[in-house]
């Protein structure tokens, strides 16, 4: 165990007890086994507190939020969610268009073409697939691209809605539970997306 600061695998401990061990997000106690031995090496930081000097689960998630480490289980479902919703989605019904990227930028761009298309109904657009091969989408392969991809959009906040209730609720308990309702798990880091894959 190394006493260099890595947030990815550290300690916080609360004045009330309470150690969190970012390695596995999740509350310790003192008599933990990995945090015995990190303490061998180590000090865990203090929690931190927010402007009424309170030590929160809000404050140390201001803290970790840049490395996509989750204090609690809603805030996992928070990341995932977010990952599920730019992570792409399929298409069907648009010809020579399986899949589209869902990030920020192609969300925007797909609503001007929608908006363009409603103005103007002749409206057609040169469109780039994963192989950089391209086609050209008419003014209902816009429509169908934006429909299909806010049905998307908004199946990934129903799905963190029911998981949010689950765990208020006491049915979901786990990290691998989240995982499963979204179907995916949550990436620190990800490659740079050049647009294309070949």
């Amino acid at each position: 165990m190394s006493s260099i600061y890595n947030p990815y695998d550290w300690y916080w401990r609360a004045e009330d007890g309470r150690i969190f061990a970012s390695a596995r997000q999740q509350i310790v106690d003192e008599t933990d086994p990995d945090f015995v031995a990190f303490s061998k090496f180590a000090a865990p930081t203090p929690w931190p507190r927010d402007d009424d000097g309170n030590q929160t689960l809000a404050e140390l998630q201001r803290v970790l939020f840049p490395y996509k480490v989750a204090v609690d289980l809603k805030a996992y479902a928070f990341y995932l969610r977010d990952q599920k919703e730019h992570d792409g989605c399929p298409i069907t019904g648009v010809a020579g268009v399986t899949e589209t990227r869902t990030d920020a930028y192609t969300q925007q761009l797909i609503n001007r073409y929608q908006q363009a298309g409603t103005v103007d109904p002749p409206f057609t657009v040169v469109w780039v697939l994963p192989d950089r091969s391209t086609v050209t989408l008419s003014k209902a392969d816009i429509d169908s691209l934006f429909d299909q991809t806010t049905a998307f959009i908004i199946g990934t906040y129903d799905t963190y809605s029911a998981v949010v209730s689950g765990i208020d609720g006491g049915t979901i308990t786990t990290i691998e539970q989240i995982d499963q309702a979204f179907g995916t798990s949550l990436r620190r880091t990800s490659p740079v997306d050049i647009g294309w894959r070949s």
